[in-house]
């Protein structure tokens, strides 16, 4: 790739940044401030989060400010962030049952322990535009509930619990490693782990998730799963205390987790379920969901179908590598095209095409007409 200079190129750079600013702030209303972002636009700040591989609710928002709305250059922003802290300690692993759950919907099963709790939702209800909002506010419709406190809630048990006391789901095959392998500082390699793929999963690009999922639901893959369930809550955050080396829960991260079933019809001898698992951070259903489904897909390990390949999936759906590729085609490419210009025309005039395609051309512009002077009368 080559580029040239360009006069007073630097100046223009500085002022078409400044040019990006202005149009964030342009407009008579007031700036919107980060507190209304993290509490109003919670959904555009979780998938900046989760993408950007940073638990940071407030730093998310201001990312999503900064880029104008725009999830991708604000996950980038934030693991650029990321890269520049300290890490002070590791967190003890936790089950993820113990998610204290706001939101938990089966369909797979209408009778579960704990029951369905719709939470926050217009899954159910049909999606119109509401213009009422244009006038700003609106009041706060739980305001009537009688709504009374009752302690700390149950622990949810999970619905594939369920089937594997039964034995019909089948754990995937896992390597024999003492640590997962963190891939925010080792390059993930080929072919990948159980805990790569799902690292890279969890910070995929939400767009890319799910549309590589809905390729293998349709029918560009071999899975087509059922949800055991969906749970959005606040999952707890513990570390070993420094002079105890007691367990500490120091803080809850918000997430949203899906697991999925898929009936294994090959085992004749013992069919079974196969599991898919996807969970990120903050709300963010549609691309939990889509991680279930890339899960169970790759752990097909076929690279007949896209979905299935993982060396293909976990390239695609990385929204910084595949943000900064197409956001380079826009960069000066001047001596590349010039060079490939010059290529194609001289192989043009060694074939003699050039020649055909001038003489052609003259054939199809059109002749003037010329009028004698006495052709009218």
């Amino acid at each position: 790739m080559g580029y040239v200079a360009v006069t007073a190129g630097e100046e223009l750079i500085e002022r078409a940044e400044e040019l990006f600013e202005k149009q964030r702030v342009d407009g008579n209303d007031e700036a919107i401030d980060v507190e209304q972002l993290d509490g109003q636009l919670g959904r555009l700040t979780a998938q900046a989060m989760g993408e950007g591989g940073l638990y940071a609710p407030q730093l998310a928002a201001l990312a999503v400010k900064q880029a104008q709305g725009d999830t991708v250059e604000a996950a980038f922003l934030l693991r650029a962030y990321r890269s520049t802290l300290e890490r002070f300690d590791e967190t003890v692993t936790v089950d993820p049952g113990e998610i204290i759950a706001s939101r938990r919907v089966s369909p797979a099963f209408k009778d579960v322990p704990g029951g369905q709790i719709l939470g926050a939702t217009k899954d159910y209800t049909q999606r119109l535009l509401d213009f009422d909002l244009i006038d700003g506010a609106s009041e706060d419709p739980t305001e009537a509930w009688d709504v009374t406190e009752e302690g700390d809630p149950d622990r949810l048990r999970n619905v594939t619990e369920l089937l594997r006391t039964e034995g019909l789901l089948s754990d995937p095959d896992e390597p024999d490693v003492d640590e997962p392998t963190d891939t925010t500082r080792e390059s993930v390699t080929h072919p990948a782990g159980r805990d790569e793929v799902l690292q890279e999963l969890a910070r995929g690009e939400t767009g890319a998730v799910t549309a590589l999922g809905y390729s293998a639901l349709r029918g560009y893959g071999q899975v087509h799963p059922t949800l055991a369930e969906v749970r959005v809550g606040d999952l707890p955050v513990r570390i070993e205390h420094p002079y105890t080396g007691d367990e500490v829960t120091v803080t809850h991260t918000n997430v949203t987790e899906s697991e999925a079933v898929v009936p294994v019809y090959e085992k004749r001898e013992d069919p079974q379920f196969a599991f898919g698992y996807g969970l990120t951070f903050g709300r963010n259903e549609r691309k939990a969901i889509g991680m279930t489904v890339l899960d169970a897909s790759i752990q097909l390990d076929s690279e007949s179908d896209p979905a299935e390949n993982a060396e293909f999936v976990l390239d695609t759906i990385d929204g910084m590598d595949s943000f900064g590729f197409i956001e380079h085609l826009k960069l000066p490419h001047y001596v590349t095209f010039q060079s490939i210009l010059d290529r194609i025309r001289s192989i043009r005039d060694r074939e003699g095409l050039s020649e055909d395609a001038r003489a052609e051309s003259d054939e199809r512009a059109p002749r003037p007409t010329v009028t004698e002077a006495g052709d009218d009368d």
